[in-house]
Protein backbone atom coordinates (compact mmCIF):
# COMPACT_ATOMS: atom_id res chain seq x y z
CA UNK A 1 0.00 0.00 0.00
CA UNK A 2 1.29 3.46 -0.91
CA UNK A 3 2.67 5.52 1.96
CA UNK A 4 2.58 9.29 2.42
CA UNK A 5 4.77 11.26 4.81
CA UNK A 6 2.66 13.30 7.20
CA UNK A 7 5.03 16.26 6.91
CA UNK A 8 4.52 16.35 3.13
CA UNK A 9 0.82 17.13 3.46
CA UNK A 10 -0.05 20.83 3.15
CA UNK A 11 -3.05 21.04 5.48
CA UNK A 12 -3.54 24.72 4.63
CA UNK A 13 -4.82 23.62 1.23
CA UNK A 14 -7.30 21.13 2.71
CA UNK A 15 -10.80 21.63 4.08
CA UNK A 16 -11.58 20.38 7.57
CA UNK A 17 -14.86 18.48 7.61
CA UNK A 18 -17.72 19.75 9.74
CA UNK A 19 -18.37 16.37 11.38
CA UNK A 20 -15.39 14.80 13.12
CA UNK A 21 -14.71 11.57 14.95
CA UNK A 22 -13.72 11.40 18.60
CA UNK A 23 -10.35 9.85 17.77
CA UNK A 24 -9.48 11.55 14.49
CA UNK A 25 -9.52 14.71 12.39
CA UNK A 26 -10.70 14.46 8.78
CA UNK A 27 -9.74 16.80 5.97
CA UNK A 28 -10.50 16.70 2.26
CA UNK A 29 -9.46 18.11 -1.05
CA UNK A 30 -11.39 17.65 -4.27
CA UNK A 31 -11.03 13.89 -4.55
CA UNK A 32 -9.39 12.56 -1.38
CA UNK A 33 -10.16 12.54 2.35
CA UNK A 34 -7.30 12.54 4.87
CA UNK A 35 -8.05 10.92 8.22
CA UNK A 36 -5.48 11.77 10.90
CA UNK A 37 -5.58 9.77 14.11
CA UNK A 38 -5.67 11.64 17.42
CA UNK A 39 -5.63 10.30 20.96
CA UNK A 40 -4.63 6.78 19.88
CA UNK A 41 -1.89 4.97 21.78
CA UNK A 42 1.15 3.73 19.89
CA UNK A 43 0.10 0.08 20.29
CA UNK A 44 -3.33 0.92 18.84
CA UNK A 45 -1.71 2.58 15.83
CA UNK A 46 0.59 -0.42 15.38
CA UNK A 47 -2.39 -2.80 15.46
CA UNK A 48 -4.18 -0.65 12.86
CA UNK A 49 -1.08 -0.62 10.66
CA UNK A 50 -0.93 -4.43 10.66
CA UNK A 51 -4.64 -4.68 9.93
CA UNK A 52 -4.40 -2.26 7.01
CA UNK A 53 -1.60 -4.32 5.48
CA UNK A 54 -3.73 -7.45 5.80
CA UNK A 55 -6.78 -5.93 4.08
CA UNK A 56 -4.64 -4.51 1.28
CA UNK A 57 -5.94 -5.73 -2.04
CA UNK A 58 -9.50 -6.18 -0.82
CA UNK A 59 -11.98 -4.22 -2.90
CA UNK A 60 -15.66 -3.89 -1.94
CA UNK A 61 -18.12 -1.92 -4.03
CA UNK A 62 -19.41 1.15 -2.15
CA UNK A 63 -16.93 0.80 0.72
CA UNK A 64 -14.30 3.53 1.19
CA UNK A 65 -11.24 1.45 2.04
CA UNK A 66 -7.81 3.02 2.69
CA UNK A 67 -5.99 4.17 -0.45
CA UNK A 68 -2.71 5.31 1.16
CA UNK A 69 -1.22 5.14 4.64
CA UNK A 70 -0.03 8.37 6.27
CA UNK A 71 3.22 7.80 8.17
CA UNK A 72 5.73 9.67 10.30
CA UNK A 73 8.98 8.13 11.52
CA UNK A 74 7.71 4.75 10.28
CA UNK A 75 4.61 4.99 12.49
CA UNK A 76 1.04 5.11 11.24
CA UNK A 77 -0.61 8.52 11.64
CA UNK A 78 -3.68 8.10 9.45
CA UNK A 79 -4.82 7.17 5.98
CA UNK A 80 -6.47 8.52 2.85
CA UNK A 81 -9.69 7.38 1.20
CA UNK A 82 -11.89 8.46 -1.66
CA UNK A 83 -13.89 11.63 -1.07
CA UNK A 84 -17.58 10.76 -1.49
CA UNK A 85 -18.69 14.12 -2.83
CA UNK A 86 -21.89 15.89 -1.76
CA UNK A 87 -22.61 13.29 0.91
CA UNK A 88 -23.50 13.26 4.59
CA UNK A 89 -24.15 10.64 7.24
CA UNK A 90 -27.46 8.80 7.27
CA UNK A 91 -28.21 10.42 10.61
CA UNK A 92 -27.74 13.96 9.33
CA UNK A 93 -29.56 13.21 6.09
CA UNK A 94 -32.70 11.84 7.73
CA UNK A 95 -32.84 14.28 10.67
CA UNK A 96 -32.41 17.53 8.75
CA UNK A 97 -36.09 18.16 8.03
CA UNK A 98 -39.34 17.85 9.93
CA UNK A 99 -41.01 15.46 7.48
CA UNK A 100 -39.37 12.30 6.15
CA UNK A 101 -40.88 9.52 4.08
CA UNK A 102 -40.11 6.09 5.50
CA UNK A 103 -39.81 4.91 1.88
CA UNK A 104 -36.56 6.87 1.59
CA UNK A 105 -35.22 5.48 4.88
CA UNK A 106 -36.09 1.94 3.81
CA UNK A 107 -34.38 2.37 0.43
CA UNK A 108 -31.21 3.61 2.15
CA UNK A 109 -31.18 0.75 4.65
CA UNK A 110 -31.85 -1.86 1.98
CA UNK A 111 -28.78 -0.64 0.10
CA UNK A 112 -26.80 -0.50 3.37
CA UNK A 113 -27.80 -4.07 4.19
CA UNK A 114 -26.77 -5.36 0.77
CA UNK A 115 -23.38 -3.65 1.11
CA UNK A 116 -23.00 -5.18 4.57
CA UNK A 117 -23.50 -8.63 3.03
CA UNK A 118 -20.65 -7.90 0.61
CA UNK A 119 -18.43 -6.72 3.48
CA UNK A 120 -19.10 -9.91 5.44
CA UNK A 121 -18.37 -12.05 2.38
CA UNK A 122 -14.77 -10.74 2.45
CA UNK A 123 -14.32 -11.81 6.08
CA UNK A 124 -14.50 -8.25 7.41
CA UNK A 125 -16.78 -7.39 10.34
CA UNK A 126 -17.47 -3.68 10.63
CA UNK A 127 -17.59 -3.77 14.46
CA UNK A 128 -17.92 0.04 14.81
CA UNK A 129 -21.03 0.20 12.63
CA UNK A 130 -23.47 3.08 12.94
CA UNK A 131 -25.45 5.43 10.75
CA UNK A 132 -22.63 7.96 11.27
CA UNK A 133 -20.31 5.63 9.33
CA UNK A 134 -22.71 5.19 6.42
CA UNK A 135 -22.83 8.05 3.92
CA UNK A 136 -25.56 9.04 1.48
CA UNK A 137 -25.60 11.63 -1.29
CA UNK A 138 -28.56 13.60 -2.67
CA UNK A 139 -29.19 10.90 -5.29
CA UNK A 140 -29.55 8.20 -2.63
CA UNK A 141 -26.20 6.51 -3.30
CA UNK A 142 -24.73 4.79 -0.23
CA UNK A 143 -21.13 4.20 0.83
CA UNK A 144 -19.54 2.89 4.04
CA UNK A 145 -16.62 4.82 5.53
CA UNK A 146 -14.31 4.66 8.59
CA UNK A 147 -13.53 1.01 7.99
CA UNK A 148 -10.48 1.32 10.28
CA UNK A 149 -12.75 0.27 13.15
CA UNK A 150 -13.34 -3.15 11.60
CA UNK A 151 -12.49 -6.66 12.78
CA UNK A 152 -10.44 -8.75 10.34
CA UNK A 153 -8.42 -11.93 10.75
CA UNK A 154 -8.66 -11.76 14.57
CA UNK A 155 -7.48 -8.13 14.56
CA UNK A 156 -10.01 -6.12 16.53
CA UNK A 157 -10.64 -2.45 17.12
CA UNK A 158 -11.05 -1.13 20.68
CA UNK A 159 -14.28 0.63 19.63
CA UNK A 160 -17.92 -0.22 19.07
CA UNK A 161 -20.70 2.16 18.10
CA UNK A 162 -22.33 4.31 20.77
CA UNK A 163 -25.74 2.76 20.05
CA UNK A 164 -24.41 -0.79 20.40
CA UNK A 165 -22.61 0.10 23.62
CA UNK A 166 -25.72 1.76 25.03
CA UNK A 167 -27.84 -1.25 24.14
CA UNK A 168 -25.57 -4.17 25.05
CA UNK A 169 -23.53 -2.80 27.93
CA UNK A 170 -25.82 -0.21 29.52
CA UNK A 171 -29.24 -1.72 28.83
CA UNK A 172 -28.68 -5.48 28.53
CA UNK A 173 -25.91 -5.43 31.18
CA UNK A 174 -23.58 -7.52 29.03
CA UNK A 175 -20.06 -7.57 30.46
CA UNK A 176 -18.54 -7.45 26.98
CA UNK A 177 -19.46 -7.38 23.31
CA UNK A 178 -18.66 -10.54 21.35
CA UNK A 179 -17.94 -9.21 17.87
CA UNK A 180 -19.57 -11.13 15.03
CA UNK A 181 -21.56 -10.67 11.86
CA UNK A 182 -24.62 -10.76 14.11
CA UNK A 183 -23.48 -7.70 16.09
CA UNK A 184 -23.09 -5.87 12.77
CA UNK A 185 -26.64 -6.81 11.78
CA UNK A 186 -27.82 -5.81 15.26
CA UNK A 187 -26.04 -2.44 14.98
CA UNK A 188 -27.71 -1.75 11.65
CA UNK A 189 -31.12 -2.70 13.05
CA UNK A 190 -30.64 -0.50 16.13
CA UNK A 191 -29.67 2.39 13.85
CA UNK A 192 -32.77 1.78 11.76
CA UNK A 193 -35.04 1.85 14.82
CA UNK A 194 -33.38 5.06 16.00
CA UNK A 195 -34.07 6.82 12.72
CA UNK A 196 -37.66 5.58 12.63
CA UNK A 197 -38.57 6.52 16.21
CA UNK A 198 -36.02 9.28 16.90
CA UNK A 199 -34.94 7.42 20.04
CA UNK A 200 -33.19 4.23 21.09
CA UNK A 201 -35.23 1.05 20.79
CA UNK A 202 -35.11 0.29 24.51
CA UNK A 203 -36.87 3.61 25.22
CA UNK A 204 -39.68 3.09 22.69
CA UNK A 205 -42.95 2.03 24.34
CA UNK A 206 -44.98 -0.81 22.86
CA UNK A 207 -47.78 1.67 22.28
CA UNK A 208 -45.56 3.93 20.15
CA UNK A 209 -44.10 0.96 18.30
CA UNK A 210 -47.51 -0.47 17.50
CA UNK A 211 -48.88 2.93 16.48
CA UNK A 212 -46.16 3.53 13.89
CA UNK A 213 -46.20 -0.08 12.73
CA UNK A 214 -49.88 0.25 11.76
CA UNK A 215 -48.64 2.50 8.95
CA UNK A 216 -45.29 0.83 8.22
CA UNK A 217 -45.41 -2.90 7.52
CA UNK A 218 -41.64 -3.22 7.77
CA UNK A 219 -41.94 -2.46 11.48
CA UNK A 220 -44.52 -5.24 11.76
CA UNK A 221 -42.03 -7.57 10.12
CA UNK A 222 -39.44 -6.56 12.74
CA UNK A 223 -41.73 -6.66 15.77
CA UNK A 224 -40.69 -10.11 16.97
CA UNK A 225 -37.04 -9.03 16.98
CA UNK A 226 -37.87 -5.76 18.72
CA UNK A 227 -39.80 -7.60 21.44
CA UNK A 228 -36.98 -10.03 22.13
CA UNK A 229 -34.32 -7.32 22.08
CA UNK A 230 -36.04 -5.14 24.69
CA UNK A 231 -36.51 -8.12 27.02
CA UNK A 232 -33.51 -7.77 29.33
CA UNK A 233 -33.73 -11.46 30.27
CA UNK A 234 -33.58 -12.73 26.68
CA UNK A 235 -30.41 -13.55 24.82
CA UNK A 236 -29.61 -11.70 21.62
CA UNK A 237 -31.26 -13.68 18.79
CA UNK A 238 -29.84 -14.25 15.34
CA UNK A 239 -30.60 -11.00 13.57
CA UNK A 240 -31.39 -11.15 9.84
CA UNK A 241 -30.04 -8.72 7.29
CA UNK A 242 -32.52 -5.85 7.17
CA UNK A 243 -33.15 -6.23 3.44
CA UNK A 244 -34.95 -9.50 4.25
CA UNK A 245 -37.55 -7.64 6.32
CA UNK A 246 -38.23 -4.53 4.26
CA UNK A 247 -41.64 -4.15 2.65
CA UNK A 248 -41.12 -2.08 -0.48
CA UNK A 249 -44.78 -1.06 -0.52
CA UNK A 250 -44.30 1.09 2.60
CA UNK A 251 -44.92 4.75 1.83
CA UNK A 252 -45.64 6.77 4.96
CA UNK A 253 -44.50 10.26 5.93
CA UNK A 254 -43.16 10.61 9.48
CA UNK A 255 -43.68 13.94 11.25
CA UNK A 256 -40.62 14.50 13.44
CA UNK A 257 -42.46 17.15 15.45
CA UNK A 258 -44.52 14.34 16.96
CA UNK A 259 -41.41 12.47 18.05
CA UNK A 260 -39.26 13.27 21.07
CA UNK A 261 -35.50 13.10 21.48
CA UNK A 262 -34.35 14.15 18.03
CA UNK A 263 -31.88 17.01 17.54
CA UNK A 264 -33.36 20.51 17.30
CA UNK A 265 -31.81 20.96 13.89
CA UNK A 266 -34.54 18.87 12.29
CA UNK A 267 -36.84 21.85 12.42
CA UNK A 268 -34.54 24.28 10.63
CA UNK A 269 -36.03 23.45 7.24
CA UNK A 270 -39.59 22.79 8.33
Amino acid sequence: MEKINLDDIDFSKLTKLKNQGTKSIIYRDKNICFKIFKYLYDDEKEALYKKFLEIEGISIKDVLLPKSLIMKNDKLQGYTMENFKDSMSLFDYFTSTRYVNCKDILAAFEKSSLILRDIHNTGIICQDLSFDNILIDKWGNIKYCDIDGCYYNKNMSPFISALLKSFLIDFKNESSCNISKNTDRLSLMLSFFYLMFAKELQTVTKKKYNLLSTNIKTLKNMREYANVLVDVKSNIPKIPYIDELIDKADDYVIDRAKQMGIKQKIFKNS
